[in-house]
């Protein structure tokens, strides 16, 4: 705790001085007396001072000497003689050389250069500045001029550097300014391993540097960008939003900054299915149920994840949280589909893939290479002619274009009544064998659209939850995917972001 008598006028005022056979009496406001040798005072270098002609004010003390005046500030008094001050003074010049390491840090970071560039430049060791850097060590005033010099700055730059003691807290909070959650950070950026390494040692910069490492090549930052003061900004040039000022800041900047990390997880896929044929696609519904029943079996979420898949089209699960649903981006000559759900509701899954496919199969082209979903994918979503083009693509052809028919008919046959139009549906859907869950769906969206009626409940009963849809996504993304010709940490971020459970 810091003795708040330290500061005051009446601890440093010298009020008397007496020197006696080669000590030296100091005599302060607070009432204290000072004894210590007068050797003990006397700069290196000098001979043959005064003692007896010593003169003083409020705040030091001057003895004449042959080579020049000798002035002893109260604070070396002091320091020689009150052990608790002495620590305190310590830790003060320790907190001061840190400061100045941090501004340095900060300057060279800015300049983007290393510390062994500098250190060369500077004559000094890399060794040397790194402890200058983490306030190890020190620094001498013209070692101090010589090292901002070699950068391009002066001493005028350093004072205004304003810097803070870096810690992965810190690091944590400029990144959520700009929408990156912390559980991504925590759950798919930063390997775990190396998070217990900075909790075991928080003051390593090192340690920091690495972990910065792994989000600058996600959101195309510089480490010393992430690490530095200035704040972050993303580059939004990789994603196109529409109706984006619709939504709030805080939805904004997470959805534009997981669409960010979706189209780097999009990129390192890419480029891992090199070797996958890319197939012409269709949008005729009838056409597309003929060719999956012929080779794949019923249109359920596997088989059809399964023929997206053989038209050399990549699928990437993902079960995040955060505000947004979903994309597909046209990457050089191949189209790729992001699906972000977290529901276990197979219905669900395979609507938002027949909705995406839809937009790869006619809405992407050179003049447009992404679209992405900032809302839930809705059958009934006018928003845009293409959302509504898309989800009328996958209601017909999940519901074999008679989705309005089936569910004035499920109506019916329940005479009205929102209490017997579970039965009705199981009826409607075994009959005209179409999938129960997608007609439960198909029947809850309409209910709230245009009836406001929540049937939710009894729709969510009769989904089909087993095996868990991102489960079956992820199995034949592995089996697709040759992890082998990703590298070592985009193999990791991919294992994190896609494979892991």
């Amino acid at each position: 705790m810091i003795d708040n008598k330290w500061n005051t006028p009446q601890y440093q005022k010298i009020v008397g001085v007496d020197y006696v056979e080669g000590d030296l009496f100091v005599k302060f406001e607070d009432g204290t007396t000072v004894r210590t040798q007068a050797e003990k005072l006397q700069r290196p270098g000098t001979s043959n001072p005064a003692w007896n002609s010593l003169h003083f004010d409020d705040y030091q003390i001057v003895v004449p000497s042959p080579s020049g005046e000798i002035q002893i500030p109260w604070s070396t008094i002091r320091l020689l003689s009150d052990e608790k001050f002495a620590g305190y003074w310590a830790k003060i010049a320790e907190d001061e050389a840190k400061r100045i390491g941090r501004q340095i840090k900060e300057l060279r970071l800015r300049k983007g250069l290393s510390s062994k560039d500098v250190a060369e430049r500077a004559g000094i060791t890399p060794q040397s500045l790194s402890r200058i850097e983490r306030g190890h060590h020190d620094v001498v005033f013209t070692t101090l001029r010589k090292i901002l010099a070699v950068m391009g700055y002066g001493l005028s730059d350093l004072e205004e550097v304003q810097t803070q003691p870096l810690s992965l807290n810190i690091l944590v909070e400029r990144l959520q300014k700009v929408g990156i959650k912390k559980d991504w950070i925590f759950q798919r950026f930063i390997p775990a391993n190396l998070i217990e390494k900075i909790n075991n040692n928080p003051n390593s910069s090192a340690l920091l540097e690495e972990a910065a490492s792994y989000i600058a090549r996600i959101f195309n930052w510089s480490i010393h960008e992430i690490l530095g003061s200035s704040p972050l900004s993303l580059d939004n040039s990789i994603v196109q939003f529409a109706a984006f000022k619709s939504y709030k800041r805080t939805n904004e900047l997470q959805a534009s900054a997981y669409a960010i990390f979706a189209h780097y997880l999009a990129n390192i896929t890419v480029d891992a299915v090199a070797d996958l044929n890319i197939s012409n696609t269709s949008i005729d519904p009838d056409e597309l149920r003929g060719i999956i029943a012929k080779n794949y079996g019923s249109m359920d979420l596997e088989n059809t994840l399964r023929f997206v898949w053989d038209l050399g089209i990549p699928i990437i699960p993902l079960e995040d949280s955060g505000s947004f649903y979903g994309a597909c981006w046209k990457i050089e000559e191949r189209s790729v589909i992001v699906l972000k759900q977290l529901t276990h509701f197979h219905g669900r899954w395979l609507f938002d893939l027949l909705h995406e496919y839809l937009h790869v199969a006619k809405h992407l082209d050179e003049r447009q290479n992404s679209i992405i979903e900032l809302k839930e994918i809705l059958p009934f979503d006018n928003s845009t002619d293409e959302e509504w083009e898309a989800s009328e693509f996958a209601s017909n052809l999940l519901l074999y274009g008679r989705a309005e028919e089936l569910a004035e008919t499920a109506v019916k046959f329940a005479k009205n009544k929102v209490e017997l139009l579970k039965s009705a549906a199981i009826r409607v859907a075994t009959s005209e064998r179409i999938p129960i869950d997608i007609f439960a769906n198909y029947l809850a969206y309409r209910l709230s659209d245009q009836n406001q009626i929540n049937w939710w409940g009894a729709a969510n009963n009769l989904q089909i939850t087993e095996p868990y849809p991102i489960d079956i996504a992820r199995k034949i993304y592995a089996e697709k995917v040759n992890l082998d010709k990703i590298n070592e940490l985009d193999r990791d971020l991919i294992l994190r972001a896609v494979l892991s459970k």
